[in-house]
């Protein structure tokens, strides 16, 4: 080693304790390098109360409520992607086990329901908006003196069916929003498919 000592400053490698100086640095970089080789940092995969799955490599990342049940992930080095094309196109796809609620119902079965309810909404909705169109409608026709109690009659047969319209709807968000999720939820499912 050739040092140009311009300052007149002694060089540490020149000085007696030189052959220890130099053995330390070439050992504490060694170290590093196999330290920083072997290392690897380790995943974890929980799934929140919605049914998200999130996946992180700093554990206290993970919020308190589910650190419990994070699992290590295993890292693969054949299905991460690096370059330009990722691994995952050259090789099938393995299909992970789909959750399944106490019963043996997935995904598909709550979403079913749920979607099912809303439908039904939404068609006893479109019932009552069609009957306050008529109501509408029938206040803005110029009055008849002697058609005055059909028109009560209808009005009085009207009221009755947009009563139990309203009533049925309630009944029906009150399902989707209060049963729905309660049932889920004492069946194991995710609360996030029935939203």
């Amino acid at each position: 080693m050739i040092f140009i000592n311009i300052l007149n400053v002694p060089s540490p490698f020149t000085r007696p304790e030189a052959p220890v100086l130099r053995s330390l640095v070439l050992l504490l970089l060694l170290v590093s390098v196999l330290v920083s080789s072997e290392a690897r940092a380790e995943f974890y995969k929980w799934v929140d109360r919605d049914g998200r799955e999130f996946i992180t490599n700093e554990k206290e990342k993970i919020p308190a409520e589910y650190r419990h049940t994070a699992k290590p992930v295993e890292v693969r080095d054949d299905r991460v992607s690096v370059g330009q094309q990722p691994v995952a196109a050259e090789k099938k796809t393995v299909k992970s086990a789909e959750h399944k609620d106490r019963y043996g119902r997935g995904e598909e079965y709550w979403n079913k329901r749920a979607e099912n309810l809303r439908r039904q909404i939404r068609e006893q909705q479109d019932e009552h908006d069609l009957i306050v169109k008529q109501e509408k409608a029938d206040e803005a026709k110029p009055k008849k003196l002697s058609s005055k109690s059909k028109k009560n009659s209808s009005r009085s047969t009207r009221d009755k069916k947009k009563a139990k319209i309203e009533k049925k709807m309630t009944s029906l968000k009150h399902e989707l929003e209060v049963e729905l999720p309660d049932e889920a939820r004492k069946a194991d499912a995710y609360p996030g498919w029935v939203r």
